[in-house]
């Protein structure tokens, strides 16, 4: 089961892969890039049951990690698990989020994630499996973080999308 949910969240992410218009929102001081899928931003159907009249929307991110300098040595990773852990998590090259955004209280849910490690192979991948959620199932996202960056400027987005059309 768990195989067949990560060939779900992977197909899922991959196929919004293909179309996708990344543009750069954010670098964070340890040098990842955050991007917006600006073609996946829309409006989600998906009700929140203690909130039902907010609009929410869905998007992709994109967090591009650093090229690492140090490769972790494949023997050392070997011996130790929590090493083979560590060297795992730093060879991530980027990682595909699809987020569930609430623009009143910029908040948001994360739904599904794949981490790619080089030549786009996937590393892990997770998929919510809630089939209902609650405000206290989303993140207020602080002031003048990465976080509200990236929601301000989906939400921002989605307004200017929705008044053109």
């Amino acid at each position: 089961m768990k195989r067949l949910s990560m060939l779900l969240v992977s197909g899922a992410l991959a196929v919004s892969a293909h179309a996708v218009d990344w543009s750069k929102v954010s670098e964070s001081q340890t040098g990842s890039i955050f991007s917006l899928d600006l073609e996946s931003i829309e409006g989600s159907d998906i009700n929140i049951i203690d909130e039902k009249d907010v609009e929410n929307i869905t998007v992709s991110i994109r967090r591009t990690y650093p090229t690492q300098t140090n490769e972790p040595k494949e023997d050392n990773a070997k011996k130790d698990n929590v090493k083979k852990d560590k060297a795992k998590k730093d060879n991530i090259h980027h990682s595909d989020q699809q987020l569930l955004i609430s623009c009143k209280d910029a908040s948001y849910y994360r739904r599904a994630y794949v981490n790619y490690g080089a030549k786009d192979k996937v590393l892990a991948s997770w998929q919510s499996e809630k089939p209902i959620l609650t405000t206290k199932d989303f993140k207020t996202t602080t002031p003048n973080t990465v976080g509200r960056t990236l929601v301000e400027q989906a939400c921002e987005n989605y307004e200017q999308t929705k008044e053109t059309a």
